[in-house]
């Protein structure tokens, strides 16, 4: 292949270092990021050359993802765009008229609908498909009789550990929701995708990715390393993928001798996933005080303290990372005395995902903790009304601290969690800096003591994953020697307006210097 001479208006190489005019580039890799005249000059004869009018950063990845769930769920019903229950069950009943076996679709909002759903609207609808409705957060499903009649769901059935049957409070009857743990009551019985559906799906999904600007992604799919090694191994992977294991896949990935960091060019091996806690919509997460307005609600946490602190210390002795989801503040304090005082794993540091509501009290040891914080800024577009609702406002001074855990030292990766929000970078990008709902208030921003500003907010989405996945020596900066993975933009996202972040248009991606977009 061609040496390739990239230049443009501004190419933003991060690292601490100046802009500069142009890369060359070789095999995948950056071999000189500098003026035109030096560029040229270290250029083999032959040499490509391309000039792009606009921007260039790295490549930005996407630090937590479910990219399975997205991919199917893009050919599903989505309730995302359903602004009441009535219409999420009239895009249920469209779909049920046609068909057999599972209605599958994700999207529902309590906070949204104002209500919790329940089987009745669905069993009106689809009496004899069973149906299963993901909700919004994916911390809770909603599904009709049918679908608890096939699964063996009834009012005698224990809730298990971690989880809920919602039921009826007069007659203790199921309503058609389970949270939690509770959702693998009904999870287990849905039949598996075909590999070609997953594959088509993904492969959508990628050229969505590369049309944002994402050239890697960190997923936390069950199915993931198998769904991305199927794409790996047919040629068609153009995502630098970080893979955790599952929790109920530790036994048989120290068995083995799978570690975090193993891979190649494509896809490498994260930490160990695992759940402290639920979802702030939900009121699921694990809290130090109560939820506003129910004394006594503390959310649900989902695994006992000592047997966490055990699978961290199995995991580590292997060579394992960890990766905890924790999202309340109890689980949040959890998370960073346990990973804190774990043992290091080598490869690649431990991680605590979302690190949603973080008091005050906690940023300076979250920072020298040595933890990454994986956290999903759009979040916080959707979740401040639910915030103040459900923390009350001051409580809320601890959510997405951004700017304070970094000043504590802590490394930040952010991500989407996509589906549960889109996996637009741009909204990331957005929400970090200004910090307001999708309807733009609070006007001056929510808590904006905890706002970044842009160039934080882009090494979150570049220096920080590379960090996370140990690769901060070859990925997120365009030095010699990096990856050739980046975007070029029409504007620059380190020197435009609000709405200029959010409209942007990413004109050019790469990804080891090969185009996988270009705009038309």
């Amino acid at each position: 292949m061609s040496d390739l001479i990239l230049s443009a208006r501004r190419i933003h190489v991060l690292g601490a270092h100046p802009p500069v005019q142009a890369l060359l580039i070789r095999d995948g890799r950056i071999v000189v990021a500098g003026t035109v005249d030096e560029v040229r000059g270290a250029a083999l004869p032959g040499a490509v050359t391309e000039h792009v009018d606009g921007v260039v950063t790295p490549g930005l990845t996407d630090a937590h993802v479910h990219l399975t769930t997205w991919a199917l769920a893009r050919r599903r019903v989505d309730l995302n765009a359903a602004p009441t229950l009535g219409d999420g069950v009239s895009a249920v009943a469209d779909v049920a008229r046609a068909g057999e076996g599972w209605v599958r679709g994700l999207g529902w909002d309590r906070h949204r609908w104002g209500t919790l759903p329940t089987k009745e609207p669905l069993d009106r609808v689809c009496p004899r498909r069973p149906v299963f409705l993901q909700s919004h957060d994916l911390h809770g499903i909603w599904v009709n009789s049918e679908a608890l009649r096939r699964c063996g769901i009834t009012r005698d059935t224990p809730d298990p550990d971690g989880g809920e049957i919602v039921r009826d409070p007069a007659t203790g009857e199921p309503t058609g929701v389970l949270l939690e743990e509770a959702m693998k009551l009904v999870s287990a019985h849905l039949p598996p995708d075909s590999p070609e559906d997953v594959r088509d799906a993904l492969l959508d999904a990628q050229r969505e990715c590369h049309a944002l600007g994402l050239t890697g992604v960190h997923s936390v799919e069950v199915t993931g390393l198998q769904d991305f090694s199927t794409m790996e191994q047919d040629g068609v992977l153009r995502l630098r993928v970080l893979q955790a294991i599952q929790l109920n896949q530790l036994a048989n990935a120290i068995g083995v001798g799978l570690r975090s960091g193993f891979g190649g060019e494509w896809i490498r091996i994260g930490g160990l996933k695992m759940f402290l806690d639920g979802a702030l919509g939900s009121r699921t997460a694990w809290m130090r005080e109560p939820y506003e307005g129910t004394p006594g609600n503390l959310g649900i946490s989902t695994l006992p303290p000592d047997e966490f602190r055990a699978h961290v210390r199995r995991a580590a002795e292997a060579g394992i990372s960890s990766t905890v989801h924790a999202i309340g503040d109890a689980a949040v304090e959890l998370a960073i005395d346990v990973l804190g005082s774990a043992p290091r794993v080598g490869a690649m540091p431990h991680r605590i995902e979302h690190v949603q509501l973080c008091p005050p009290d906690l940023w300076e040891r979250a920072g020298r903790s040595g933890l990454i914080g994986s956290m999903q800024p759009i979040h916080l577009m959707t979740d401040i009304p639910t915030a103040e609702r459900n923390w009350g406002h001051e409580r809320s001074r601890g959510a997405y601290p951004f700017s304070h855990l970094l000043r504590a030292g802590m490394t930040l990766a952010f991500g989407s969690d996509v589906p549960v929000e889109s996996c637009d970078p741009r909204l990331g990008l957005f929400s970090a800096v200004h910090r307001v709902g999708w309807d733009g208030e609070p006007a001056d921003g929510w808590w904006q003591e905890n706002a970044v500003t842009p160039e934080q907010a882009l090494r979150a989405y570049t220096e920080g994953p590379a960090a996370a996945a140990g690769l901060a020596h070859r990925t997120g900066r365009l030095l010699p020697g990096y990856d050739a993975d980046l975007v070029a933009w029409d504007v620059d996202p380190l020197a435009c307006t609000p709405d200029e972040v959010r409209g942007m248009t990413c004109l050019l991606t790469m990804v080891a210097g090969e185009t996988v977009h270009r705009a038309a």
